[in-house]
């Protein structure tokens, strides 16, 4: 008996290594609260991508990604271009300037304007107001905060504390699963309360 046992030990050890299923491949350091709320920040915009109910808005995030490229051939004409009439250091000083300007107009929109929305959407097919998907993960803290919200109505909208833990186990392995149903545990909230 312990020779068989030995050789079918053996004879598993060797099959390929490409038969091993990958179950969960979502690892996150849990300790790292940025990569844990990019994590469920990334499953809550892939929900609302996958369901077609909703058209996401683009336009904000194209402005923000539009105002980038602008900086960066700005960094590149201070590092490159190397005009005869103008001297270098006014050259680079008004690049810089302009650099940071435009970082200063991105920071300020993120900060006062934005604040923690990560998505604007509205459903498909209907003339409704624009609704925000905010989220929050204080440092330090345990609880990830969502809040669905139309635009500039903030009497009518549904915040949720939701337990990091429940997401993840020791390791570090995000259970979606178990996210999403809270999820839309959540967008049936937001649509009662929606339709009152």
């Amino acid at each position: 008996m312990g020779a068989g046992s030995s050789a079918q030990r053996k004879l598993s050890e060797d099959k390929p290594a490409e038969e091993e299923l990958v179950l969960n491949e979502l690892k996150v350091e849990t300790g790292d609260q940025n990569a844990v709320k990019n994590m469920l920040d990334d499953a809550i915009a892939e929900y609302f991508q996958e369901k077609n109910e909703y058209t996401i808005h683009y336009g904000w995030d194209n402005v923000k990604l539009l105002l980038m490229m602008v900086a960066t051939a700005i960094a590149v004409v201070s590092h490159f271009y190397k005009h005869p009439a103008i001297s270098e250091r006014v050259l680079i000083y008004s690049c810089v300037g302009g650099f940071f300007f435009i970082h200063a107009l991105l920071l300020g929109y993120s900060v006062f304007v934005e604040k923690n929305t990560i998505l604007r959407m509205s459903k498909k097919g209907t003339k409704t107001p624009v609704v925000l998907v905010q989220t929050d993960f204080p440092c330090t803290e345990e609880n990830y905060t969502i809040c669905m919200q139309r635009e500039g109505q903030k009497e009518k909208q549904v915040k949720v504390e939701l337990y990091v833990g429940r997401f993840f186990d020791k390791e570090g392995y995000f259970s979606k699963d178990a996210f999403i149903k809270d999820l839309e545990t959540i967008v049936s909230r937001f649509q009662k309360v929606k339709k009152q």
